[in-house]
């Protein structure tokens, strides 16, 4: 994921910070972790789906959450890697 083009707006942002905290404090099980990060993400996106029901725009919205849900994912997928590597070395 190239993260020089990632733009987040401020709610994308905090979410993706609330992700990246239970990825690095949790020990609960990957599928269970990536469970969590979705069921945020589509609270928030069904909030969205409201807004653009009303006929405004939440294009921008709705593409960053894509963004940080999928970075977010990305990130629990290394972490656990890295871990099962570690695990395995010592």
């Amino acid at each position: 994921m190239d993260t020089n083009s990632i733009a987040l707006t401020d709610l994308a942002r905090g979410l993706l910070m609330a992700s990246l905290a239970d990825v690095a404090t949790t020990t609960l099980p990957v599928a269970e972790i990536a469970n969590r990060i979705d069921a945020h993400y589509d609270r928030f996106l069904e909030k969205v789906a409201n807004t653009e029901r009303r006929g405004e725009s939440g294009a921008g919205e709705r593409e960053a959450f894509e963004v940080a849900r999928a970075f977010a994912r990305e990130i629990l997928r290394i972490s656990r890697t890295e871990a099962n590597v570690s695990a395995k070395a010592a």
